[in-house]
């Protein structure tokens, strides 16, 4: 994706009246431990399939009752699991059925973003 699709689909996201079972709103990574990311991942990939979205989303430096784009501490592509295991390795190897999400990490509005796209269960 484009950083400007980035953009617009944050856009779409956070005009939503509220989270569903298929968007969730974080500001930083501290508010959740790895196997809750994991869960959550689970959880956004379920609801796009009841929802019937193609995808799922989980988003780092939104607030979550406002949907402010406040900006994010995170960055998932260095973020490491007990230590020195890759988050993005421990996600991958633990999930299970395996969930091919996408992550990304953009700027939005001067702030950064951590966007995973999640895709509905098949």
């Amino acid at each position: 994706m484009t950083n400007t699709e980035l953009i617009d689909l944050l856009a779409e996201l956070t005009a939503l009246p509220a989270e569903t079972e298929w968007v969730e709103f974080k500001m930083n990574k501290g508010c959740v431990t790895d196997e809750q990311i994991g869960e959550y991942i689970s959880a956004m990939s379920n609801g796009a399939t009841v929802a019937c979205k193609p995808f799922g989303y989980l988003v780092w430096g939104v607030e979550d009752n406002t949907h402010t784009i406040k900006g994010t501490n995170f960055t998932f592509t260095r973020a490491k699991h007990g230590g020195n295991q890759e988050l993005e390795l421990f996600l991958r190897i633990n999930l299970y059925p395996k969930i091919n999400f996408e992550i990304f990490e953009f700027d939005c509005q001067g702030k950064h973003v951590v966007l995973l796209r999640i895709p509905e269960l098949n």
